[in-house]
């Protein structure tokens, strides 16, 4: 299998959320950079520019950051910070999967909205019309700095119910970001060029479901898409929030464990019947995903039965 470039660090928010269970509000300046080298999330970070400018490298791209200026980062994209001159940062991270769980239909615009909004500043970011930083207008970016403000100082304090404040305010941010888009001249293109490539993901998807215990190639699943690998695997990540590695592995195992309820088929055969190629990677890969081997995974199950 093809593996795409994986970041040399990656922050999950199990270990960056320790003060909330579903974000991280911080202000980063030029004595404290967010990091040195390239890194990628499994949440979702918007960065506010309220001083200065940065320079900010994403996907392979240098994008120049000034006051006023605000950037989306999706899970599982690959970025750094190149610079920081005279530069102050709000940054909102959280967990996307938190406020819009894809199997609820609560807020089901807003999340497809997120969605497009970060594909259009980083995934279009070749494009004329396009640009990927935000630009505000006056009075959207007066509303949007006193927001992040607050949330800055809601977070800091901790006073009782600060966590429900910040889920209201995040949610009011991501509404002010998606009116601010919905007035540009840019939106219509980018709404029109998202929904144009997204079914074609999806039908990687089904691909990838029906052949998932085969040998995949990253060649073979954008084929099947008839995207190029760049294009395909940013979008992958941004709709599945996994690589295309970690999507084909997560399946691998989540059959296996199926499988393994039956006590008639042994740990080898399932192993083998999913996709892998000896029982101790199978055993290995399994336990990484879950956090027990396949046998001990099985005979919880013949417990629970």
């Amino acid at each position: 299998m093809d593996v795409w470039n994986e970041p040399a660090v990656v922050f999950e928010k199990s270990m960056m959320f320790t003060k909330s269970r579903f974000c991280k509000i911080y202000k980063v300046t030029s004595e404290k950079p967010s990091g040195n080298l390239p890194h990628s999330h499994d949440y979702m970070q918007i960065w506010y520019i309220s001083r200065g400018c940065c320079e900010h490298w994403v996907e392979g791209v240098r994008h120049r950051l000034t006051r006023g200026d605000i950037f989306i980062i999706p899970p599982k994209l690959e970025h750094q910070v190149l610079e920081m001159e005279d530069a102050e940062i709000i940054s909102c991270e959280f967990s996307f999967d938190h406020f819009f769980p894809p199997q609820e239909n609560t807020y089901r615009q807003l999340r497809e909205t997120a969605l497009s909004l970060s594909f259009v500043w980083v995934f279009l970011k070749d494009a004329d019309d396009v640009q990927s930083q935000f630009s505000l207008r006056p009075e959207t970016g007066e509303r949007i700095n006193a927001l992040m403000n607050a949330m800055l100082e809601e977070y800091q304090n901790g006073e009782l119910y600060y966590e429900e404040f910040l889920r209201v305010q995040i949610v009011e941010l991501l509404l002010l970001l998606a009116r601010e888009h919905s007035q540009s001249t840019r939106s219509h293109t980018a709404i029109d060029t998202y929904e144009q490539y997204k079914p074609m993901v999806e039908d990687a998807i089904r691909y990838i479901g029906a052949h998932y215990n085969e040998p995949l190639k990253l060649e073979d699943v954008c084929r099947v898409s008839m995207l190029s690998k760049t294009y395909f695997c940013y979008l992958f990540k941004l709709l599945t929030q996994q690589t295309l590695v970690e999507y084909i592995m997560n399946l691998r195992i989540q059959k296996a464990a199926e499988l393994l309820k039956d006590p008639a088929k042994s740990i080898t055969w399932v192993g083998y019947e999913v996709g892998f190629n000896d029982s101790t990677s199978f055993s290995r890969t399994f336990k990484k995903i879950v956090g027990v081997s396949p046998r001990t995974y099985r005979a919880i199950k013949n417990e629970e039965n």
